[in-house]
């Protein structure tokens, strides 16, 4: 990773220049331009002949499904059903898997699978030193793809490598970029004259937007995978098997009715910080009934966020100290509710 942190601390390496501007405008330019950002994400890594058994047995998601270069979302829970991890992954050669993780929950990672892969033939690492993660956004981000790696994805949520990169195609207008840091440098140069570079803010909205929520430090075993919608994204495979927490996910699922599930809106921000994850949500009697999961700037005036809400009470939901009704935008996707007229 010496190069790349080489070029950090480089005169030539402004921070503007590899954390974005934090320019709103972004977010309205999205169809007319296409942008380059550095995302704070983290990599884990599971190497060894048992590493997608021993993964089988800790997560929601099929891991036999990495099979023919496919991404999957995931979770592990706890116990009680609750996230610990939400992630994507994909399996690099027969006996490694890499999941991609928010960057403050590596340490968590670390230690809730480690308790139990020393019973396994695999190691568990901690790889983000090895990897410079990057988000392509925006109309041309295929074409951008196409001329610096050499490879073209067709299909969502597959990926290529691309000599030591891990490419991954998240929709047509954007892709994950898992960058060898010995060579991000030399790939960041080539990735700037070709695109614009901006703050990640906009990959959360972006994400926000296609309703892909995410487990941060704030909301660590807070959530099931279902009330961030993880059944509706394909996080969850209900026929996969046991793991950790799966008796709680499956008896939601089967058994239960579903009261909350993951909605997104839009608010004025009033000059005020954008809430943070685990943020709570107050209906009009100042009564919780709700959790921020992501929440971005749309302009300087108003944001987008998701948030984990009691079904009944979404059409009339406020942060605290702010009297202004948020409001209920779509999703890419339907939720079935108990009401579905409103």
């Amino acid at each position: 990773m010496s190069d790349w942190n080489d070029f950090l601390a480089s005169a030539t390496a402004t921070a503007t220049e590899i954390q974005g501007a934090e320019d709103f405008s972004a977010a309205e330019q999205t169809f007319e331009n296409t942008f380059l950002m550095l995302l704070p994400q983290g990599i884990l890594s599971i190497t060894g002949p048992d590493a997608a058994k021993f993964l089988q047995g800790q997560v929601t998601c099929d891991v036999r499904e990495l099979a023919d270069n496919k991404s999957l979302l995931g979770a592990q829970c706890n116990i009680k059903g609750r996230m610990l991890l939400c992630f994507r992954a994909l399996q690099s050669n027969n006996e490694q898997i890499l999941l991609r993780v928010h960057q403050g929950l590596v340490s968590h990672g670390l230690a809730s699978l480690g308790k139990y892969i020393v019973f396994s033939k695999a190691k568990l690492a901690d790889a983000t030193p090895d990897y410079i993660c990057l988000g392509i956004a925006g109309p041309n981000a295929a074409q951008v793809v196409k001329d610096v790696f050499a490879v073209e994805i067709g299909t969502d949520s597959d990926w290529q490598a691309a000599e030591n990169h891990k490419i991954i195609r998240i929709d047509e207008q954007r892709f994950e970029c898992w960058l060898a840091a010995t060579e991000a440098e030399k790939v960041w140069q080539q990735l700037k004259g070709q695109t614009t570079c901006t703050h990640h803010n906009l990959w959360t909205l972006l994400n926000i937007r296609a309703g892909v929520g995410d487990i941060t430090p704030e909301t660590y075993e807070t959530f099931t995978p279902q009330a961030i919608n993880f059944q509706l994204i394909n996080g969850i495979n209900f026929r996969k098997g046991c793991y950790t927490g799966q008796e709680i996910v499956a008896r939601l699922h089967y058994r239960g009715t579903l009261k909350r599930h993951m909605y997104r809106f839009e608010f004025s921000k009033n000059n005020a910080p954008l809430p943070l994850p685990g943020t709570s949500l107050l209906n009009a009697d100042g009564k919780v009934v709700g959790e921020v999961i992501l929440a971005a700037s749309k302009n300087t005036s108003s944001g987008e966020l998701l948030a984990s809400v009691v079904d009944d009470e979404r059409v009339a939901i406020y942060l605290a100290n702010n009297p202004e009704k948020l409001s209920l935008l779509s999703l890419p996707y339907a939720i079935p509710t108990p009401n579905e007229a409103d």
